[in-house]
């Protein structure tokens, strides 16, 4: 599992058989809970195979890639005990703050170790990113500090959002908006559930039964359909 999980962290790896080097894009957890690394470039990917199963949850960056069990987060250097039910991640360098929606619980992962952090938040969390965090309250979706302050608004979001380490994602009827250096940029794709970090430079997005790529590199953001959409 651990020697496995490390291939993600990688930008490339290497079919020995050919000595082709295949980016790697990041990872995605298929339909059947089975965590895969997203191969290929843009518009022509492919999923590898599997490297864990029975993950209700993951996110990936630059620097790492955490996937969650029922009772554990598993990373490339070991696993965790850890609250039952899905993650969210927010991954920041070598650490990541973690949220528990089952126990509404916050705690600060490093180094194959779960520090519970004390803060409380109203609402429904969608993010986290640092000691900000995204959720919806009354209706309305903001960006709030660890004590429940407000940041920011974003009275347009009526799906899920990603907090970007520089901007934030977010979805509303019928798009995914971008919005970095006081820019927006949407891109039309309806329906969206879920918003989640893929890789680097890539966010996962799952629309029911289907599962896109959205690239958010800037200058070059564009959404692809992946392969391993249910049917």
């Amino acid at each position: 599992m651990r020697i496995t999980l490390g291939i993600v962290l990688y930008a490339g790896c290497a079919w020995a058989q050919s000595g082709i080097e295949v980016p790697a894009i990041g990872a995605i957890v298929d339909p059947a809970g089975t965590l895969r690394v997203v191969q290929g470039v843009a518009g022509n990917f492919w999923l590898g195979p599997a490297i864990a199963s029975e993950v209700l949850s993951a996110a990936c960056s630059e620097r790492m890639c955490l996937a969650k069990t029922d009772s554990k987060i598993l990373s490339a250097t070991g696993e965790t005990d850890a609250p039952p039910g899905p993650a969210i991640f927010g991954l920041n360098g070598n650490d990541a703050i973690v949220y528990f929606p089952e126990s509404r619980v916050f705690a600060r992962w490093h180094e194959d170790a779960l520090d519970p952090l004390d803060w409380m938040v109203d609402g429904e969390v969608f993010s986290v990113r640092l000691k900000e965090i995204a959720v919806r309250r009354d209706g309305e979706v903001s960006i709030v500090h660890s004590d429940g302050s407000v940041v920011d608004s974003i009275p347009d979001a009526s799906g899920p959002v990603l907090l970007l380490p520089e901007g934030v994602l977010f979805a509303t009827r019928d798009q995914i908006v971008l919005r970095r250096d006081h820019r927006e940029l949407r891109l039309e794709l309806t329906g969206a559930e879920s918003i989640t970090g893929m890789g680097p430079h890539y966010a996962l997005v799952r629309t029911g039964h289907e599962i896109y790529a959205l690239r958010i590199e800037a200058g070059h953001e564009a959404v692809y359909q992946l392969p391993g959409s249910a049917p």
